[in-house]
């Protein structure tokens, strides 16, 4: 480690025991609350509150749930919306996209929230879900299904900087399962191909906590290309290549 991650769990072991854990939960809990208590107005939308499950990043967490066939607007497009959008609000994570819209939902962590930020994040919210913005269903996809199975080379390219990870794919006619290695951590995907359009997500752990990835794209013979949305931590586009062997 760095100097500056020293000190930095200084200040952090330091500030532990002269904080007031319950205080900061119930704030948390009530900035919750007040969220879902304004997204639920809207017609169809429901909440649930999911409680930590590890040591990392714990806090209570809201996840907002909706039909996105019956709503307009999916989870990623929720998501993409606020972030895009100004007041900015960058959710937790996001599920749904077209066209398979039915099961969408985003996701709340409070504890990165300043006082005052509920009341935001809520007004945007009940605003994007009860008048959402006209989002286009894409072409159904028509052809043979595509054939991925085996190694793929990805390059994940981020706004800053890439990396590059290696898919592993089984495929029973549509159905995919295998697993997605990172540079430094691994983790198991599922999936499906419908013609020439390829969707999979994975989850992999890292140092107490989990990341979710989840791919869209097209195939095209022995490449891919496509987008990746990793929740809290944006969207990448990637490319990938079937691995050739000697």
């Amino acid at each position: 480690v760095g100097k500056e991650e020293i000190m930095g769990m200084l200040a952090a072991v330091e500030m532990w025991p002269k904080r007031d854990h319950k205080a900061e939960w119930d704030q948390w809990q009530g900035w919750l609350d007040h969220i879902s208590s304004q997204v639920t107005k809207v017609d169809g939308v429901t909440t649930k509150i999911r409680q930590p499950q590890s040591l990392s990043n714990h806090a209570p967490e809201l996840v907002i749930q909706w039909d996105g066939a019956k709503l307009g607007i999916t989870g990623r497009e929720v998501a993409k919306t606020l972030l895009a959008t100004e007041p900015r609000v960058a959710l937790a994570g996001s599920r749904g996209s077209r066209p398979h819209t039915m099961e969408s939902s985003v996701t709340v962590m409070p504890y990165m929230m300043m006082p005052g930020d509920d009341k935001t994040a809520a007004a945007r919210l009940f605003a994007v879900l009860s008048k959402p913005p006209k989002f286009d269903n894409p072409p159904e996809p028509h052809g043979q299904t595509a054939n991925v199975a085996g190694q793929w080379q990805a390059q994940l390219e981020f706004l800053r900087g890439s990396a590059s990870n290696v898919f592993v794919f089984e495929q029973n006619g549509a159905a995919l399962n295998g697993v997605h290695d990172g540079e430094y951590y691994s983790g198991d995907l599922h999936g499906e191909v419908q013609a020439d359009e390829i969707s999979f997500r994975s989850f992999r752990r890292a140092e107490g906590t989990e990341l979710s990835y989840e791919f869209i794209g097209k195939v095209d013979g022995d490449s891919m290309t496509g987008t990746v949305n990793m929740g809290e931590y944006g969207e990448a586009r990637f490319t990938a290549n079937r691995h050739k062997y000697a």
